[in-house]
């Protein structure tokens, strides 16, 4: 036998269906957003592309000749580029830091004391 209070918490069958479809079309939209961020960043990527490094006004600098930095005041990625030496036995290898964009900060140091050699700006 049922109870009389029984239907007094059950939804209506077209209450249900109405609430299926208010979350299917939030999930709609979130992943419309989701298409549409991924569509405008792809874009600010390629457009950072524009720049070359050499016109891009970049700057780099020796970090007490054991590190470097560089920055750019134009849109494009960026990262630096030293030279090292390593002793006893002299000889050359090259340390690179993180690829950044426009005026962000590329940093990197050789592993010891004095052995920077060379810094440069590369385009990442």
């Amino acid at each position: 036998m049922r109870d009389q209070h029984s239907d007094v918490f059950r939804q209506h069958p077209i209450q249900e269906v109405g609430m299926l479809s208010a979350k299917r079309l939030a999930a709609s939209v979130v992943v419309a957003t989701a298409a549409a961020g991924t569509m405008f960043a792809t874009a600010g990527v390629a457009q950072a592309d524009d720049v070359p490094v050499w016109a891009a006004n970049c700057q780099v600098f020796n970090i007490f000749n054991t590190g470097g930095m560089s920055t750019c005041q134009l849109p494009t990625w960026h990262q630096v580029k030293l030279t090292c030496i390593a002793w006893p036995v002299p000889f050359t290898y090259w340390k690179y830091g993180p690829a950044q964009y426009g005026t962000n900060q590329s940093w990197a140091s050789c592993d010891s004391y004095n052995a920077l050699v060379n810094v440069e700006v590369i385009q990442a």
